[in-house]
């Protein structure tokens, strides 16, 4: 049966009644996401941060210290061998698969600190300059660019090369580049998506999302150095300082018993002339 025009018009104010309503709670629900996005990028970056300011204070330490344990064992583990009839160079070739992959370990580990104290040394160097407006850009910025906020897959990516950008200039404490980046992409637009009942779905989900991000953020081992981090610099404490000294001294303990363990290499094999 054929549909009268005075159907057709009823129908018609039903579906943009029913569209303007789901735009309406698109809106609301799209603000919401926008909160939580920029409540949840805040806190991530902030614990990088902290992480960083941790790893520049004590984490080389930990991983001079850690080295320095990997040695010892296997200094001790070429004795054992010297004593079982190996000699020195047999030892170190028998061992050496044991600590190749511990040893690569450790210097990605290095790696990464010592990109962590750049970030750290550049933030430091801007520390004084713009520290009020820093944050109001960059927040700004993740309300306008961050990947959550839209469904397209291809803006999603675009956005998220645009958040790395935004998050290293906020890490490393540079105005000028935040606000260059801002200008770079003002002519950038969200890419619209014609259903809006999926629209709807897809943020609900993401709200969900970013809700629990926060909440497993939140139980990061580095949100409690975050907190001491901030309380100790309000009393202008530094907060590492015997944690610092307890491993310098576990340190130089570890150099005399390297010390020890090679003197007895040398005992054992008398071929061996340097280690």
């Amino acid at each position: 049966m054929q549909q009268t025009a005075l159907q057709i018009i009823p129908t018609a104010k039903k579906e943009r009644a029913k569209k303007s309503q789901l735009l309406a709670v698109i809106k609301k629900k799209k603000e919401i996401l926008a909160k939580l996005v920029i409540k949840t990028e805040m806190l991530r970056v902030n614990l990088e941060m902290a992480k960083q300011e941790y790893m520049v204070k004590v984490g080389n330490l930990f991983l001079k210290d850690n080295q320095l344990d990997l040695e010892i064992i296997r200094l001790q583990n070429i004795i054992k061998l010297i004593d079982e009839g190996f000699t020195y160079e047999e030892a170190v070739n028998k061992i050496a698969k044991t600590y190749y992959a511990q040893q690569i370990e450790l210097e990605r580990e290095k790696q990464k600190a010592a990109e962590e104290e750049k970030i750290f040394m550049k933030r430091e160097e801007h520390k004084s300059e713009f520290a009020g407006d820093i944050k109001k850009v960059w927040k700004k910025l993740i309300a306008r660019f961050h990947p959550d906020l839209v469904q397209d897959s291809s803006e999603k990516k675009k956005r998220d090369t645009i958040m790395k950008e935004i998050n290293k200039a906020y890490q490393e404490g540079d105005y000028e580049r935040l606000v260059k980046i801002e200008q770079d992409h003002l002519a950038d637009r969200e890419t619209s998506i014609d259903n809006l009942e999926d629209i709807l779905l897809r943020v609900m989900n993401e709200i969900n999302e970013q809700t629990n991000i926060y909440a497993e953020l939140k139980e990061s081992e580095w949100h409690d150095w975050m907190i001491k981090i901030e309380k100790a610099k309000k009393k202008t404490v530094n907060i590492f300082a015997d944690t610092e000294r307890n491993l310098l001294n576990d340190i130089v303990a570890k150099f005399d018993v390297l010390k020890y363990l090679k003197a007895q290499i040398l005992q054992k094999d008398k071929k061996v002339t340097v280690l």
